[in-house]
């Protein structure tokens, strides 16, 4: 039975993980991915056109899941927006520093080419990171109106992800310095009684 192309998708990209993981994106060759995950290398091509659009995809499905423990932290708060924002930068901050991408971006040589998939050219991993951020602050505090909670969503990612970047201080210290400033536009858009 052949496999369907969402299981091959899937097989790649945790190869990548595997591989990134044993030796990072610079030494990961396309061969390796098809190897690794039992596809030839005509359908990883097929599946992904380069290795540029691999990459994409790997830092895109690696947001996505590295930010459900983000977004589980903030409704582990749900109570308490403020708590909540901590919470959420905190599992960010400090998660970030174990998350085999980020190594592998941060720590990679001069000229990585992950390293812009979440600088300059990151406007793909903003906007999902932007739109679970703004679906859970609609989920958990409805009296945000939309455009405020888009306007906090993108916010809170483009700090979280430069601070990860280009850290100059610790997460601990990170996550009060941002929260002291986003409390004030949380108590603005929560309105009276503050949620």
């Amino acid at each position: 039975m052949e496999r369907s192309r969402d299981a091959m998708r899937a097989a790649i990209l945790q190869a990548v993980e595997d591989l990134v993981r044993d030796r990072g994106w610079e030494a990961t060759r396309m061969a390796d991915v098809a190897v690794r995950a039992g596809v030839s290398r005509q359908t990883l091509y097929q599946l992904y056109g380069s290795r540029e659009a691999l990459a994409q995809a790997y830092v895109l499905r690696e947001t996505e899941q590295f930010l459900e423990s983000v977004l589980d932290a903030v409704r582990g708060r749900a109570d308490d927006p403020f708590a909540a924002i901590e919470a959420g930068l905190d599992a960010f901050l400090t998660g970030a520093a174990d998350n085999v991408m980020v190594k592998a971006i941060l720590q990679g040589p001069t000229g990585n080419e992950l390293l812009p998939l979440v600088t300059t050219q990151a406007l793909p991993v903003i906007q999902v990171a932007e739109e679970l951020l703004t679906g859970v602050i609609g989920e958990l505090w409805p009296q945000f109106l939309a455009d405020d909670a888009r306007l906090f969503a993108g916010s809170v990612v483009r700090l979280a992800i430069s601070h990860v970047t280009t850290p100059t201080s610790s997460p601990e210290t990170s996550v009060k310095d941002i929260s002291r400033l986003l409390i004030p536009f949380v108590s603005y858009a929560l309105g009276p009684g503050g949620g």
